[in-house]
């Protein structure tokens, strides 16, 4: 029963993951600006702080206890993950959810272990374990290539677009900066230490270094949106006749988001040691999945040719089985 109980809340995480940017594709009158501002400042600072207050006592005087060094080592590694947090938003809103996810998931899945292991424990390339990783990542680029490839038979023209093209490049490049919570986490393991000394449960203490991170993040993607907005004098649009629903639609967006890694997280622990054999590849290649079928949905496809549509379908199942290969070094 835990293990179906562990199973269930990651699936629930995957579909949250694939479903979270769909409500912002549903705002009026709003510029792409607009809503990514108030993601950044929902879901990123308002929720994030608050399930942090919410499970954290003292939070306050573990972050004053954090040596400076340590601080501003997370604050580097947040405000380059909110970059890459702002590349996803403009690549997802260019590409739409059927391209877009299978592409930038793809990546985050591979990245998210590759990275890691280069840096904390290279000579693992040296092992089977290590190869299989690397297997993961090349089949992951032959993925990624039938997904262009789909979006480019997708243009009556057969060429990509040059806002095809510029979106392509923004998805691959937040896909690679998917592994910096890996990272800021992995050479942070003494603020988790801190928590722990401080009376926070091991399974809450990570949450500081969560805080954190996605408030630099929230600071690079708001000061980058309120930039955008203030050049084009769009601020007023924030109070629009359409205000209410669309600040419901992102708050909607917003929990969606930052539910599915808490889900994830406490998925994974009841997992145990199987959370990264099996709910790690099986959170992203649902994610995948359901970002593509909520594009399909949208009508995102309506009108490409059958073998574009093929093309693709073929692609994200090359991305699963990337996600496959990876989960099964795991058990090396």
């Amino acid at each position: 029963m835990d293990f179906l109980t562990g199973l269930l809340i990651v699936v629930l995480a995957g579909v949250l993951q694939g479903s979270f940017f769909l409500p912002m594709t549903y705002t009026k009158k709003w510029q792409w600006a607009h809503s990514w501002f108030a993601f950044s400042l929902l879901a990123m600072l308002l929720v994030n702080w608050g399930i942090a207050l919410l499970t954290i006592n003292g939070i306050t005087s573990i972050i004053a206890a954090v040596p400076v060094q340590l601080l501003l080592l997370v604050a580097v590694f947040g405000l380059l993950w909110g970059i890459g947090a702002i590349l996803f938003g403009k690549a997802m809103d260019m590409l739409g959810m059927a391209l877009g996810y299978p592409i930038i998931m793809g990546i985050n899945a591979i990245t998210g272990t590759l990275v890691p292991a280069l840096v904390f424990s290279s000579s693992i390339f040296l092992e089977l374990k290590g190869l299989l990783i690397l297997l993961g990542a090349l089949v992951s680029v032959v993925g990624i290539y039938y997904c262009a490839r789909a979006s480019s038979q997708k243009d009556k023209s057969s060429k990509l677009s040059g806002y095809t093209t510029t979106g392509l490049i923004l998805a691959v490049i937040s896909g690679f900066t998917s592994c910096l919570p890996n990272l800021g986490a992995a050479f942070s393991q003494d603020i988790t230490r801190i928590a722990v000394e401080h009376g926070v449960g091991q399974a809450m203490a990570g949450n500081v270094i969560w805080s954190l991170f996605f408030t630099m993040g929230a600071i690079v993607n708001m000061g980058y949106c309120l930039f955008l907005l203030i050049r084009s004098k769009e601020l007023k649009a924030f109070v629009n006749e359409y205000k209410m629903m669309n600040w419901s639609l992102i708050f909607t967006m917003s929990l969606m988001w930052i539910g599915s890694f808490y889900a994830y997280g406490y998925g994974a622990v009841i997992l145990g040691d199987l959370g990264l054999v099996v709910g790690w590849p099986l959170l992203v290649s649902l994610s995948i999945v359901i970002g593509n079928l909520w594009g399909i949905f949208r009508g995102e496809w309506i009108g490409a040719p059958h073998k574009a549509r093929k093309t693709l379908n073929f692609g994200v199942l090359v991305l699963i089985g990337a996600v496959l290969i990876i989960a099964v070094s795991n058990r090396f």
